[in-house]
């Protein structure tokens, strides 16, 4: 069904800039509303009455600011209205008059952007409950571990250059090192324990975990940033988000190289990275691929982006079949056992 109006959300931390738009760009409304979810839903119920509007009829959109946008998402999400968060520079982009920028210039363009893209629009969808938990694990482990690295750190040079120095550091940091390597003991054990609970959450993590270069951590953040892969319906969709997808660079005679997308999530394609460098190094048959392609002349850095897309599809297919992964050696003598047998 086509959207009728469209409301433009300029978030910030205390404050939420809105516009409201009727569908030939006629501005409406334009409201500066606490960022709470009390002001909001007294907002939206509002504009609802003042419009004689359905909710199916109103299509609220915003950028994509991280914590600041969770009053936001739940207030939708009780209420069934249709929230979409897009990402900004798409809106940036897309915008026609960039001349002068505030937050209640921003919220406009925001609702114009969702009357003129509606057709592309992708609703917000609440993660599970056991996702967002296992993602706030996740995010204390995170926290933790960089902690002690940074002591560590910061123990390991003074140790080389300043013996005198590390004996007072040593000493000092002691129970704070103690306290922080307690606490990550407990963490793992939470996420461990979360996953053992959830039999998909524990099924994917283990189909993922069967491909080389895949551990269990890269398994992990897949699962939180797909919502246990209920986000994604293919390996090209996916890998587009991780930013592991090349796209043409040329315009009339001028043809430059191919470049990943800025517009992805930075933190999977960091350890997709990671898990590239040890594919190369440990699976044969990508280890022969990559010195294959650097031989050929290829760049070093599009051949590792060209294995980090391949694992995206590994994932997929396993997590599609529901079957652990096979390297092609072990598929062909599964394959000769079974034609012996018959």
């Amino acid at each position: 069904m086509k959207q009728i109006y469209a409301i433009g959300i300029d978030v910030s931390k205390s404050k939420l800039d809105c516009a409201v738009i009727s569908s030939d760009y006629e501005v409406i409304e334009e409201k500066e509303i606490v960022n709470s979810d009390k002001a909001i839903s007294s907002f939206i119920t509002q504009v609802l009455k003042r419009l004689g509007a359905g909710m199916s009829e109103l299509l609220i959109c915003c950028e994509n600011t991280g914590i600041y946008n969770r009053p936001l998402e739940r207030v939708c999400n009780q209420m069934g209205a249709q929230l979409w968060v897009e990402h900004a520079l798409k809106i940036k982009r897309a915008s026609t008059d960039m001349r002068g920028k505030n937050d209640k210039k921003d919220a406009l363009r925001i609702a114009e952007y969702a009357i003129r893209y509606q057709d592309k629009q992708v609703l917000f969808k609440e993660d599970k409950q056991e996702v967002k938990t296992l993602n706030n694990l996740l995010k204390v482990r995170e926290t933790l571990l960089t902690q002690q690295v940074a002591i560590n750190n910061q123990l390991k040079e003074a140790q080389s250059h300043d013996p005198e120095s590390y004996k007072v550091l040593k000493t000092a940091y002691k129970k704070a090192l103690n306290c922080l390597a307690k606490s990550l003991k407990e963490m793992e054990q939470k996420i461990n324990e979360l996953i053992a609970k959830d039999q998909q959450i524990q099924q994917n993590v283990e189909l993922m975990s069967s491909i080389p270069g895949i551990g269990k951590q890269n398994a992990v953040n897949f699962i939180i940033a797909t919502n246990n892969f209920e986000s994604f319906n293919s390996a090209k969709h996916l890998a587009c988000y991780a930013g592991v997808v090349p796209f043409q660079n040329q315009s009339g005679t001028i043809i430059k190289r191919d470049r990943v997308s800025k517009m992805a999530n930075k933190n999977l394609k960091k350890l997709l990275h990671l898990a590239a460098m040890a594919a190369v190094r440990f699976d044969p048959e990508l280890k022969a691929y990559y010195q294959r392609k650097v031989q050929e002349g290829k760049n070093k850095m599009s051949v590792l982006n060209a294995v980090r897309n391949k694992l995206v599809h590994r994932i997929m297919a396993v997590i599609t079949r529901k079957s652990p992964y096979e390297k092609k050696n072990q598929v062909s003598d599964n394959l000769e056992t079974n034609l012996l047998a018959f």
